[in-house]
């Protein structure tokens, strides 16, 4: 299977794995510093988009990653019960595995298959959280649009307020919800890193954003486990 993947113990081997929708193309564009518009930007899509599994070399001058854009999980082409051993995931370094509303039988099966690993790492990463924040806001006040310039500014004010609101209750219930499925099928305690696209190009050019959670501590926490796999040299 390292020899189907162009494995090479030069480089460290990033899998981005999820259910298909959970925003895997546009993670490995965004870590890129690629909009999903750019020609050369991985395929996104509502629909699943990635039926092949497909490389992307880490674009940054002198870097050793590879990243992996995987098709998604529980799709009628890759059955969730043999994804990890077919799919050939344990020969990767690290996984990200993307989640979007919920946390799926796949992510679980997935992240238990690395836990019981020696050598593959695993990050556990909530995507689209801008999207989800947004939609929670603007439910709460229907028929309000933010970009309206003759909204008055006791309005804006209040949108913001409740917008505040629901970043805070969106990050708690990711947090207990990772928690509750992982105590439910006896995994290890885990962090979950809280992401959105816009966020992470943002990071990547030192700029700031506003809807900014998690991205530095992932990027960072990524670096450290490149690191410790070149340091090994697994």
């Amino acid at each position: 299977m390292k020899a189907c993947y162009g494995y090479s113990s030069n480089f460290i081997h990033l899998a981005v794995v999820g259910s298909a929708g959970a925003g895997k193309s546009s993670f490995i564009n965004a870590v890129h510093g690629l909009s999903n518009d750019d020609p050369f930007a991985a395929r996104t899509g509502i629909v699943e988009t990635t039926d092949t599994l497909t490389s992307y070399p880490d674009p940054r001058p002198n870097s050793r990653i590879i990243w992996y854009d995987v098709p998604g999980a529980g799709t009628p082409n890759v059955p969730d019960w043999q994804y990890f051993n077919d799919m050939g995931l344990y020969v990767f370094d690290c996984i990200i595995i993307l989640i979007d509303n919920r946390f799926l039988e796949s992510d679980l099966a997935i992240l238990s298959a690395c836990q019981q690993s020696s050598t593959v790492e695993a990050f556990i990463i909530r995507s689209k959280s801008d999207q989800h924040i947004n939609n929670m806001a603007n439910n709460r006040m229907p028929g309000f649009d933010p970009c309206d310039l003759d909204t008055d500014d006791e309005t804006h004010s209040c949108f913001l307020q409740i917008k505040s609101e629901e970043w805070r209750s969106f990050i708690n219930k990711t947090n207990e919800n990772v928690r509750k499925n992982l105590e439910d099928k006896s995994l290890s305690p885990q962090r979950v890193y809280i992401v959105c696209k816009d966020a992470m190009l943002a990071k990547l050019k030192n700029a700031h954003s506003s809807k900014t959670i998690d991205e530095g501590e992932l990027r960072n926490d990524v670096e450290e486990c490149v690191h410790r796999h070149l340091q090994s040299g697994r």
